[in-house]
C-alpha cells in the first residue's frame, strides 16, 4: 500500500450518530465507496480521528476525519 497524507474532499452520509463516506475526490477523480471493510478511532490530545478502510473497484483506500479540524486526509492507497 502506497502510504500518503493527502487532503481530500468527501461526501458523507450521516446515518444516526455514525459518518460513512459515500465518495471522494483524489487527483481530479471521484471514487465510489463500495465498501466500508473497517472503522475505527485514534485520538492524539483532545483530537479524535475517525480511520475508514474501503474498496473501490478492486482497490483499497485508507482515509482520516479530523473530528476537530472537519477535514478528511487520504492515509493510504492500493491501486490494481
Amino acid at each position: 500500500m502506497l502510504e500518503l497524507s493527502e487532503p481530500v474532499n468527501v461526501w458523507v452520509f450521516f446515518k444516526g450518530t455514525k459518518v460513512e463516506p459515500w465518495c471522494f475526490f483524489w487527483r481530479s477523480r471521484q471514487i465510489k465507496v463500495d465498501k466500508i471493510n473497517l472503522v475505527h478511532t485514534s485520538k492524539e490530545g483532545n483530537t479524535v480521528f475517525y480511520h475508514f478502510s474501503i474498496s473501490s473497484g478492486g482497490n483499497f483506500y485508507r482515509l482520516k476525519f479530523d473530528a476537530t479540524k472537519m477535514n478528511w486526509i487520504l492515509e493510504g492507497v492500493e491501486e490494481g
